[in-house]
């Protein structure tokens, strides 16, 4: 008997047995595991990193000390050398200032004195020639000037101190001298001329036998540790001698 049915097409494949499984892709499970891990920790570790340089950044951009506020700490403690530093931080909390516990706001000290331009140098009554500063247009910052030309230390420390006299006219007897005079805390209840030190002196010539006017000037500067209510004043040969256009004195507070 002749099979008459022919196909070109393969015939279907044979179905599976049941609970028979095929051949599985190799695998490195272990590697895979370990990979895995690793990623995963340096995810954690860049997400850490993120936000440690965000919190030092913030720091520095709006100056946080934490520094003061062990500080603080110690205040309690009511030790004398915190002292200072307690005092100055109550007396800026007590001013509304919060910038006090994150280090900031805290200027330096400094005072910057000129002489009045349009009317004659005065000296006081007390005073053997202390020139008398214009208070409306001389510059003082946490430091005290007084009407008698004597400033005051309040914050003790390192200071930068200066003084420039310019003279237009010669002293028929005596050189042209400016002195910056000084007196601790500890004599400032004696009388108004007791206690006094010579700080600062300097000296300039100016012809007498010249009839062109002429100028000189006298300066002087130093760094000294000042204590706190430590005054300072200035006296010259002759306030009528003295050009006020010229003539400065001044003192500014080093950082600690």
């Amino acid at each position: 008997m002749i099979n008459t049915f022919h196909t070109s097409f393969n015939p279907p494949p044979v179905p599976p047995r049941q609970g028979h499984r095929g051949a599985m892709p190799p695998t490195n499970t272990p590697l895979v595991k370990f990979l895995s891990v690793m990623l995963l920790l340096l995810m954690v570790l860049t997400f850490g990193g993120f936000l440690y340089l965000f919190h030092r950044l913030s720091v520095m951009q709006y100056g946080y000390n934490e520094v003061n506020l062990a500080k603080l700490e110690q205040c309690k403690e009511g030790r004398p050398e915190d002292m200072y530093f307690c005092n100055k931080m109550l007396n800026a909390i007590k001013g509304g200032s919060v910038d006090a516990l994150t280090g900031r706001g805290f200027s330096t000290s400094l005072a910057r004195l000129v002489l009045p331009w349009k009317s004659p140098v005065t000296t006081a009554a007390d005073q053997w020639d202390a020139l008398i500063w214009d208070e409306e247009h001389s510059l003082v910052k946490e430091i005290r000037l007084n009407s008698k030309g004597i400033i005051t230390i309040d914050y003790p420390g390192y200071y930068y101190v200066y003084s420039q006299v310019t003279f237009s006219k010669a002293h028929m007897k005596v050189p042209l001298r400016q002195v910056i005079w000084t007196r601790k805390s500890k004599n400032s209840g004696k009388e108004e001329k007791e206690g006094w030190e010579k700080l600062l002196v300097s000296f300039c010539s100016l012809s007498q036998s010249s009839s062109a006017p002429g100028l000189c000037t006298a300066s002087h500067a130093g760094v000294f540790e000042l204590e706190k209510n430590q005054q300072l004043f200035v006296n010259v040969t002759g306030t009528d001698l003295v050009n006020a256009e010229s003539s400065t004195f001044g003192l500014f507070k080093l950082q600690d």
